[in-house]
């Protein structure tokens, strides 16, 4: 079982105009009898508009956490509260037209399509959002030459290099201009040129600027940008 030390406590009086992400009393646990506990009582707010990292050993539960604030796993018991809104109560239809339009995720494991260009992986957002076709190209044009990587939008993203392939799930992520980015181990694997690519979109690029970022990681580079540092630490039974 993870616990959770630096922003553990009661439950606070709700100021949804403050907050980008809410946990009230959240439970989360594995197995038919529940007994995989991750977390047991889970009580923090995010203040919208900064910049949290997220540390802890492998199995501390920092990518269960990550997909629970993006709707991806819903927690035993609590609540989660994404700009006013409880995801816990809404069903998958909605969770998942509300998760396009305010999260913007980068998984650890890459989840591009092979098959497809580039610029079609980015652009398949804004096809779930239902965005016109020209306002669809204007946009994935433009985060394409923000992040570095228009010159790759006709290639297969099969035949990406893993670094490419992360800039292009970064591009993706962006292209819906979500208030929330969402981002599981952002450097890991990638060689010191595409982590500083990485580093310079996070440091405030005016694509990131604003939004709520919450990032797990094991980079120093990384905590070090961060205006906050939340650390989770495996219970041993």
């Amino acid at each position: 079982m993870a616990q959770i030390g630096v922003l553990q406590r009661p439950a606070q009086p709700s100021g949804h105009d403050r907050f980008a992400v809410e946990l009230n009393h959240v439970r989360k646990s594995y197995g038919p009898d529940g007994n995989g506990e991750v977390y047991t009582d889970l009580n923090f707010q995010l203040l919208r508009g900064t910049f949290v990292a997220l540390e802890g050993p492998i199995g501390s539960g920092k990518t269960t956490m990550l997909n629970m604030f993006a709707g991806i796993e819903k927690p035993t018991g609590g609540t989660i509260i994404i700009h006013g809104q409880d995801i816990t109560s809404m069903d998958e239809d909605t969770l998942g037209a509300y998760r396009a339009k305010m999260i913007g995720l980068v998984p650890q494991v890459q989840t591009l399509v092979p098959e497809l260009t580039v610029s079609e992986n980015v652009e398949l957002p804004l096809l779930f959002a239902k965005v016109p076709r020209d306002d669809r190209r204007r946009r994935v044009d433009e985060v394409l030459d923000r992040v570095g990587v228009s010159g790759e939008a006709g290639r297969v993203a099969g035949t990406l290099s893993v670094g490419e392939r992360q800039m292009v799930s970064f591009a993706r992520a962006l292209v819906n201009d979500p208030p929330i980015l969402l981002l599981d181990e952002p450097t890991e694997a990638l060689d010191p040129l595409m982590s500083e690519v990485i580093l310079g979109l996070l440091r405030g690029d005016n694509m990131t600027a604003g939004k709520t970022i919450f990032v797990t990681t094991h980079d120093r580079k990384v905590t070090a940008l961060a205006r906050r540092t939340l650390r989770v630490r495996k219970k041993i039974p």
